[in-house]
């Protein structure tokens, strides 16, 4: 099958949707010799953050000279970034060879998008000999199709409300579909609410597994925090690390740094060592695109792929840190399954200048529909039909001192493309 009808066929599995259970994701590992028994696993979950703690373990343990799998989700631009295999994307004669070995298999389980590519990456990990799999969850936890194997370490980052058409209307419900990940080796989790903590302390004393707590086991203390960089004390049991640099900016991102670098504390002692200067360089050198990345100055041009009212607080709490006197215009996009009126309540009010825009996925909101639901505001608002539009807008603007793209991963995407064809070059 050619190569491109073959990546079209997983592409079209989209349109099934999502469908709760593990049966079918075993039922294509199966005939695949289960290739996630051949490897060791760190397993994230939680609702923000989740993306940057298994991005920076991937970088310390690449950096520790480990062949180390990341699997993560969505993609901004290429299907390939979700497949990572030391730190760069799945070739397209990997991905197609793999693909075409899996594609007779799909029909006959009748899996889903995310079960499918989930087979794909843990396939590849094992052909190409990883030794390491940062397997990041897609929604949940206990029907999540990277449930499987057994973790050598779980980490739970912040839980907040998203998808609580499928986890849950309420913390303790959504924590307890996310918890279930804990199902061996050790669990790390952050500061959480009182309700959430107790779900997680009670998974992990069900299923006899230790637990390690930001803010109680785990610390970090913000040394320094500016546009150059972060720099973090860090301490956990039995280590510590004073001026760490953390190349990622965001106010977020210690706490993420903090759970990422405990866990490969903790895999150095289950037998993958983790030298100081190799954690040290991962910190440093880490990447995580569309996450509070930086990519114009003058104005600054701020991406940011938050999609929930948790991830817009936090997106916000950036924004003042970083840019505390500056004008700032918004670019914001939400998918139709959002809490639209939460993530604008929690961005709209930072703004001079609100641009409202749909992104290029079929989820989209229609921006006139975001703008009846924006809070009451001396801003300036706008509705344009393309993030290319918007943000030329934006940066006609002469007292423009800060443009920030965010509400959806997909819009971001957009941006990246336009920067990347018809926009001014990053």
């Amino acid at each position: 099958m050619p190569g491109r009808e073959a990546l079209d066929r997983l592409l079209g599995l989209q349109r099934f949707g999502i469908q709760p259970g593990l049966e079918r994701i075993r039922a294509l590992l199966e005939p695949l010799g289960h290739p996630e028994a051949r490897m060791a696993i760190l397993h994230v979950t939680g609702t923000n953050g989740k993306g940057s703690v298994a991005a920076i373990a991937a970088a310390i343990l690449r950096a520790a000279g480990h062949r180390v799998g990341l699997y993560t989700s969505p993609h901004l631009l290429d299907f390939r970034e979700r497949i990572e295999i030391d730190g760069r994307p799945i070739p397209d004669t990997d991905l197609l060879r793999h693909l075409e070995r899996l594609l007779p298999l799909l029909d006959r389980v009748g899996s889903t998008f995310f079960e499918a590519s989930t087979a794909l990456a843990l396939l590849a990990f094992a052909e190409a000999g990883v030794r390491l799999a940062v397997l990041e969850v897609g929604m949940g936890g206990r029907w999540d199709a990277t449930n499987v194997g057994t973790p050598v370490v779980s980490v739970i980052t912040r839980i907040d409300y998203d998808h609580e058409a499928y986890l849950g209307d309420t913390l303790p419900a959504i924590a307890r579909e996310k918890a279930a990940i804990i199902r061996g080796g050790t669990a790390l989790s952050a500061r959480q609410a009182p309700e959430v903590a107790a779900v997680i302390a009670a998974r992990c004393q069900a299923v006899g597994v230790p637990l390690l707590v930001e803010g109680r086991e785990l610390s970090v203390e913000v040394v320094r925090s500016d546009l150059g960089g972060q720099r973090l004390h860090l301490a956990g049991p039995g280590w510590a690390h004073r001026d760490v640099e953390l190349a990622l900016l965001g106010t977020f991102q210690p706490a993420n740094a903090c759970l990422a670098v405990g866990a490969a504390h903790l895999l150095d002692r289950a037998g993958f060592p983790v030298p100081e200067p190799a954690l040290r360089a991962g910190l440093a050198g880490v990447r995580w695109p569309g996450r509070f990345e930086i990519v114009r100055k003058a104005p600054w041009l701020v991406l940011d792929s938050a999609h929930n009212p948790g991830g817009a607080r936090a997106l916000a709490a950036s924004l003042r840190h970083y840019f505390p006197d500056a004008r700032r215009t918004l670019v914001v996009g939400i998918s139709a399954d959002k809490d639209k009126a939460g993530i604008l309540e929690a961005l709209a009010p930072l703004a001079a200048r609100v641009l409202l825009v749909a992104s290029s996925s079929p989820r989209a909101t229609p921006p006139e529909e975001m703008a009846r639901l924006l809070p009451p505001l001396e801003a300036e608002v706008a509705c344009l039909p393309t993030v290319g539009q918007a943000l030329e807008l934006a940066l006609a603007d002469p007292g423009a001192e800060v443009v920030c793209v965010t509400g959806s991963i997909f819009l971001v995407g957009d941006l990246l493309r336009w920067l990347g064809s018809a926009g001014p070059a990053p």
